[in-house]
């Protein structure tokens, strides 16, 4: 037994070895990674092993026969790779790691021949995602909407009444292709239709009945694509001092988001703006490494103060922002009352200086989702605030 970061590993040599590990009382693998030519076993026995106890096989083998190959994935393997390069090692790497995550990802096929559409879902099946089916847009419409783990469709062409293009156009009206990609799928579709289908936001087209390892290489490489633009999204809406949501999140983001939020019965949506007291004394006294430590350790503050739901921003500089969603004003302002008390006990410590925090504050409630009218009335709290004394809070009261 070997430890790799969060996983153990067994290895063995043999078929003999690999039944001992397989009986020993620790529940059986998650996956096998198996060669077909071991010394008591040459000729693909411990496939039909992993098969029997069910574990998800990944055949890596230098043994390049089609006919061998093929039986070796009419039996379920999840793939079929050689060792003929470094990128084969790869390729394997990459591929167990997809495995592990795989099932928390929804994959929706959509096919109103219920024979394809369960012959497809197999093949997807194989690489461990988590599926569901559709035999109509209807059906595959309010299945999105109630699974929002699914992050990419295979979705028919050709279907009575509501076709692909329906699917595809209702999509696009409530979800962006990085949210939720879709693949078209047909065996008969004409290249002009299948460039109308990927003009309307289809990320792929493929055959129907392509072979399997396609079919899942599409899929991993679309849903690749998908998480490199949320990666680049996020970094765009990030501060990449404090790791805190930016500006540019809150006035696009949070600004269309407030408009749809709930709010429980005597609570609203409260927007809190705090600018941290003689910040530019610090960068100068002490430095501006420093100073990063002083942002860092209030915007730490900030994530303890605030629930799952709220919103913790950076402005700019030293100023930041906290929406907080569906709350009482006495709630709010004991929270940031709290945080006042709590930061001038906790000093900022780094390179053998020390510094106790002081912030202003400024409160103000988010009334019928607008959110400039209440950055307007939190800023001239918080100017409030400044003005009066600084190290304090400024709300409606």
């Amino acid at each position: 037994m070997h430890e790799v970061g969060r996983h153990q590993i067994m290895v063995a040599r043999s078929y003999a070895e690999a039944e001992n590990c397989l009986d020993l009382p620790i529940g059986d693998p998650d996956l096998a990674l198996v060669d077909l030519t071991l010394p008591d076993a040459p000729d693909g026995e411990i496939v039909d092993l992993c098969s029997e106890r069910h574990i998800p096989t990944i055949v890596f083998t230098s043994r390049f026969d089609p006919k061998i190959r093929n039986k070796m994935l009419s039996k379920g393997v999840i793939d079929y790779v050689l060792k003929d390069s470094p990128g084969s090692l790869n390729y394997v790497a990459d591929l167990i790691r997809k495995l592990a995550h795989n099932p928390k990802i929804g994959v929706l096929v959509i096919d109103d021949a219920h024979v394809e559409r369960e012959a497809i879902s197999q093949i997807v099946a194989k690489h461990l995602y988590k599926v569901y089916q559709a035999g109509s847009t209807d059906e595959a419409l309010q299945c999105l909407k109630e699974n929002t783990d699914i992050k990419l469709v295979l979705a028919d062409y050709f279907m009575p009444g509501k076709d692909g293009f329906a699917f595809l156009k209702a999509v696009r009206r409530q979800h962006k292709a990085e949210e939720v990609g879709v693949i078209g799928m047909s065996s008969y579709a004409k290249p002009e239709n299948r460039v109308q289908f990927l003009k309307y936001g289809a990320a792929d087209f493929v055959d129907k009945h392509c072979p399997p390892e396609e079919l899942l290489l599409r899929i991993s490489q679309n849903l690749d694509y998908m998480y490199r633009i949320e990666e680049l999204n996020n970094l765009a809406m990030r501060d990449a001092l404090t790791g805190l949501y930016n500006r540019r999140y809150l006035l696009e983001g949070v600004a269309k988001a407030v408009k749809s939020w709930p709010t429980s019965e005597n609570s609203r949506h409260w927007l809190a703006l705090l600018d941290l007291d003689s910040f530019k004394s610090i960068n100068d006294k002490l430095g501006h490494d420093f100073g990063d430590a002083v942002l860092t350790s209030f915007a730490r503050h900030l994530l303890k103060l605030s629930g799952e739901r709220d919103v913790v921003t950076r402005l700019g500089g030293d100023e930041f922002c906290v929406v907080f969603r569906d709350k009482t004003e006495e709630d709010v302002v004991h929270l940031l009352e709290s945080l006042l008390d709590t930061i001038q006990t906790s000093p900022v410590r780094h390179a053998g200086e020390e510094h106790h925090m002081r912030t202003s504050i400024g409160l103000a409630p988010i009334q019928e989702g607008k959110l400039g009218d209440a950055l307007k009335g939190a800023d001239l709290r918080l100017y409030t605030a400044k003005r009066t004394g600084r190290g304090q809070l400024v709300s409606t009261g």
